[in-house]
């Protein structure tokens, strides 16, 4: 294992590498992870955009305004929104959350990197340690409540990747998927389609597993229909010839939903599986399906994703 600091795009950087992966997290934008780099392929995981330097944001500022590329922390929220719950009510909280947009001290510690980011509009203390075993990254987080209310958050982790094609979604022992967005292909939001094959009228079959090209110039948004039957969902990359998985712990992370550009957006190709601990996209959902748990004041709550990176022998 060894670290390193390089710049990018007019950043500083910090760097894990060993023989199998390089990561990199950008301190001065929310930790963002700018790179996952699988090295037996020569190939990037996470989507990357042309833009040659990154602009910095202010805290509160549209996400999509801005670089939107790599891996972010969304918290505690992902669509913008105004604190529903009795304790901070009326609290505006940004697009994509409080925590992506603002600088967090990174710091290389033994064999990990240690990322922490506090905040005050909505006191707490967020925290992410990240290890590297051979093909595996792992992400341990906590999120401490600083303030002397109970804090309702809502996390989920915004991974985009790069994709082609030939992406295949697999989500093990999954049968049908909640539309959240409007959608040309399923409809609109609220209707529950049949995974991984939908047949919208007889002798017409829609493989929802699969990719349309960036040319479609459209996007979708689903979760698994209701909790996660296995804490596992994985990507096929790469032109078939890489395994990207997620992996979490369903009793604390027991939603996830997949976001998928196909040129809609941006006029980018990517795609995110997003594991949360609440469903679904703001704290007004959360707080209307009681979804999430609060956090005592002083008290902490943690949980964990894994991503592994293996060959499928195709492709």
């Amino acid at each position: 294992m060894q670290f390193f600091r390089k710049e990018v795009k007019g950043e500083k950087c910090v760097f894990m590498e060993n023989d199998t992966v390089i990561m990199g997290i950008l301190p001065s934008i929310g930790a963002k992870i700018v790179s996952i780099y699988y090295k037996p392929q020569d190939f990037e995981v996470l989507f990357q955009t042309p833009l040659a330097h990154y602009k910095r944001p202010a805290y509160g500022d549209c996400f999509a305004d801005y670089d939107t590329s790599g891996a972010d922390e969304m918290y505690p929220t992902i669509d913008p929104c105004r604190y529903p719950y009795e304790s901070y009510y009326g609290t505006p909280c940004p697009d994509h959350g409080d925590i992506w947009s603002v600088p967090w001290d990174v710091q290389i510690a033994g064999d990990s990197i240690v990322c922490e980011v506090k905040t005050e509009t909505i006191p707490y203390e967020f925290r992410r340690e990240i290890t590297l075993n051979d093909n595996i990254l792992r992400f341990d987080y906590s999120v401490k409540n600083t303030g002397l209310n109970p804090l309702y958050g809502l996390w989920a982790y915004h991974g985009l990747v790069q994709c082609d094609e030939q992406t295949t979604i697999e989500l093990p022992d999954v049968r049908g998927v909640l539309v959240v967005h409007d959608s040309k292909t399923y409809g609109k939001a609220g209707t529950v389609v049949p995974f991984p094959v939908y047949s919208p009228v007889p002798g017409r079959k829609i493989a929802v597993d699969q990719l349309l090209p960036s040319s479609a110039k459209s996007t979708e948004k689903f979760y698994i229909n209701g909790k996660v039957p296995r804490g596992e969902a994985s990507l096929i990359l790469n032109k078939r010839a890489l395994r990207y998985t997620l992996r979490f712990p369903v009793i604390k992370i027991p939603y996830l939903g997949v976001w998928i550009n196909q040129g809609g957006f941006k006029n980018e190709y990517n795609i995110a599986l997003e594991p949360s601990n609440g469903f679904y996209d703001s704290l007004e959902n959360t707080k209307m399906l009681n979804s999430i748990a609060p956090i005592a004041p002083g008290q902490s709550r943690q949980w964990w994703l894994e991503i592994e990176l293996s060959p499928t022998g195709k492709g």
